[in-house]
Parts: C-alpha cells; sequence; structure tokens
C-alpha cells in the first residue's frame, strides 16, 4: 500500500510494537499499513463520521486485517477504554481540534507512551498547551508532500521545558536539530505573519494594538532566526 510521504513519516514514529489509536482514522490507511509493516501488533480506528467508518472497515477488510483493526464510530478518545491503547495518533485536523480531543479525556490521553499529532494550522498553541498539560515534546519532523509542509509533534507524558514564542512559532526540536526544512517553515510563517500586519496597517488603531506590537516582535525574531538557519 502507498499511503504517502505525510502517512509515512507520521507512521515512522510509531513505537515498534504498540497497540495504534487512529483517531480521525477516515479510510484506516495508517493502521493498514503500519500492520503490512510489522510495525504494530494492533489498532483501533475511529473516526466521528459514519461515513469514513464504513471506508475504513472496507479497506481493513479488504487487506484481511479485520482480526488486527478494531473500527470505531466516535468522537476522539471516546472510543477507547482505559490504558486500552499505548500510542495515539491525530493527524490532519486543526490545532484546536486537537487540543479539544486531547482535553475531553485528558486522563485516558496520559496513559499513552506517546502521541503523534500532525496539525494542519496551530501548531505554536498545539505545542504550548501539550507542555502546559502534562507533556513533554520528544521530537518533531516536517515533510514535505506536494504544495505542503506538514509539521508531526512527538509528546510524551512527562516535564516540559519553558520555551519562547519563537520556538513554539518555529518548533523548538525543529530548531535544535536544525531540520532541513526549517527554513522552508520558516518562509512560510514570516510571510504570513508579514500579511497579517500589512492588513493590520490599513487601520491605525490596528496598529497601535497590543496584538500587533506583539506580532512586529515575533516577526523580528523569528527573521533573526532565519538569518541565524543560512548562516549554520
Amino acid at each position: 500500500m502507498n499511503i504517502g510521504k505525510r502517512l509515512e513519516t507520521i507512521g515512522s514514529k510509531v513505537p515498534q510494537d504498540s497497540v495504534l489509536a487512529d483517531i480521525g482514522t477516515d479510510h484506516a490507511y495508517l493502521p493498514v499499513w503500519l500492520l503490512q509493516q510489522q510495525r504494530i501488533q494492533s489498532a483501533i480506528a475511529g473516526d466521528i463520521a459514519q461515513g469514513p467508518c464504513e471506508a475504513a472497515k472496507k479497506t481493513v477488510a479488504a487487506y484481511g486485517m479485520k482480526d488486527k483493526i478494531d473500527v470505531r464510530c466516535g468522537s476522539g478518545l471516546q472510543i477507547l477504554r482505559a490504558g486500552e491503547s499505548d500510542c495515539i495518533v491525530i493527524a490532519g485536523m486543526g490545532g484546536s481540534t486537537i487540543v479539544d480531543i486531547l482535553q475531553a479525556d485528558i486522563k485516558l490521553a496520559l496513559q499513552a507512551k506517546v502521541l503523534i499529532l500532525q496539525p494542519m494550522a496551530g501548531a505554536p498553541a498545539l505545542r504550548r498547551w501539550l507542555c502546559n498539560n502534562g507533556w513533554r515534546l520528544e521530537t518533531e519532523d516536517l515533510v514535505a508532500e506536494g504544495t505542503h509542509l506538514y509539521e508531526i509533534i512527538v509528546a510524551v507524558p512527562g516535564n516540559s521545558c519553558q520555551y519562547t514564542d519563537v520556538q513554539l512559532e518555529a518548533g523548538p526540536c525543529l530548531i535544535a536539530a536544525r531540520h532541513l526544512l526549517l527554513s522552508a517553515q520558516l518562509t512560510k510563517i514570516i510571510n504570513a505573519y508579514k500579511k497579517m500586519l500589512a492588513s493590520m496597517g490599513q487601520s491605525s488603531q490596528a496598529m497601535q494594538s497590543e496584538k500587533y506590537r506583539k506580532i512586529s516582535c515575533l516577526l523580528v525574531q523569528l527573521e533573526e532566526l532565519f538569518d541565524e538557519c543560512k548562516c549554520s
């Protein structure tokens, strides 16, 4: 099965012999592929919508994995029982949605050995929430697929460092590792903030706001980090 570079990279972060919970599984491609790679013992594939659940069941049946993958229709981590999974993947959702899912069942989430998260947006707020709610950022990755650049965050239960706004924005582990795609990621972030400031600059009231000041300050620091990355 060819699942694409994004899902393959997410799958590469799953610990060997895990029991996987794939939340928002869609067609269950990730758990099927991981079983093909003999990386996991079994999986629970969950989705909130009936359509994706039916699609997942068809995929699981087509690959003869009904005894290894349990497809469940339900909201977030509510499909899981305590201690049932040691690795939780939540991918392809907004960062705020991922936070909502984890917050709703935080005790159950903390029972997992590892969270593997791939937010489509809102990664800085997700990182901040993780660090404030019992997780430590273990590693991060960036993967380019098509025209998109995806962030992958791996978190484990434990005490976290205190990060600056710039670190939370760009990814502290990505910065520390000087990831090969970090410059591209910073360019994307910087351009987004420049666009935001240009829009706010149309209003004198907005330009005098605390939000404008904070974004301007953050932008300067991001550009400094970008320059450092180019020199390293």
